[in-house]
């Protein structure tokens, strides 16, 4: 069970000005801190985070039909990127257990910006948990964010809009934890699609699984 292995489970979101980490950057982070209360061996929320970060170049349209998010929004209430960064690496620690759904799109957004604001050679060694994996272990194809929040009648809906994102995440994780708790096979386990072998793991720690979906392609590799 996570609460017996997780002081802190730290859940993020990141929209972004396109797919690739090398290249494009965070337009926005949700996040979310949950920290284990002793007393009663559960998890709190600690904290939450939603910011906006600006720009120095327009968003493409593709981004702004998405997200919903605008140039005018992101200069009227963005941040600087290294005070965004601030206030996420105050919820952070190398202990904490990263959540996400498709954590591997949001990792390598989130090391790169480490490396930008802090160590150019920076390597996250966190447990990572992917709740798309455990959400396309147990469910045929498609398995987007609104896919899981439908299945499991999540009142808090995928907008794409960072905060709402990660607060689905976390209700279609618990509601998975409900329905069998299988958490402890999907922590540093990350499935990928047959078709796209990734070209190598997330980290050294972490590994890569094929997953075709609705066939427990890492769920029956662990032991319960």
């Amino acid at each position: 069970m996570l609460v017996e292995k997780y002081e802190k489970i730290l859940l993020f979101d990141f929209e972004t000005t396109g797919l690739s980490a090398k290249t494009e950057k965070i337009i926005e982070i949700g996040a979310i801190l949950l920290k284990r209360d002793p007393k009663v061996m559960q998890y709190r929320v600690e904290k939450e985070l939603s910011v906006l970060i600006r720009q120095d170049k327009p968003l493409p349209p593709k981004i702004i039909e998405i997200t919903h998010i605008t140039d005018e929004m992101l200069l009227r209430d963005g941040i600087d990127e290294a005070d965004a960064f601030f206030q996420f690496k105050s919820m952070y620690d190398e202990k904490t257990l990263l959540i996400a759904y498709n954590i591997a799109f949001d990792h390598g957004f989130l090391k790169a910006l480490f490396r930008r604001q802090e160590d150019p050679l920076f390597e996250l060694p966190n447990d990572l948990l992917d709740v798309m994996a455990m959400f396309k272990d147990r469910h045929p194809y498609p398995h987007k964010l609104d896919n899981a929040v439908s299945t499991y009648g999540v009142e808090v809906k995928n907008t794409h809009r960072a905060i709402d994102d990660i607060k689905a995440t976390l209700h279609v994780l618990l509601a998975m934890i409900k329905e069998r708790d299988t958490t402890d096979a999907y922590i540093n386990v990350i499935g990928y699609n047959p078709k796209y072998p990734p070209y190598g793991s997330l980290a050294p720690h972490v590994l890569m699984v094929p997953q075709y979906g609705n066939r427990l392609e890492i769920e029956k590799r662990y032991k319960f």
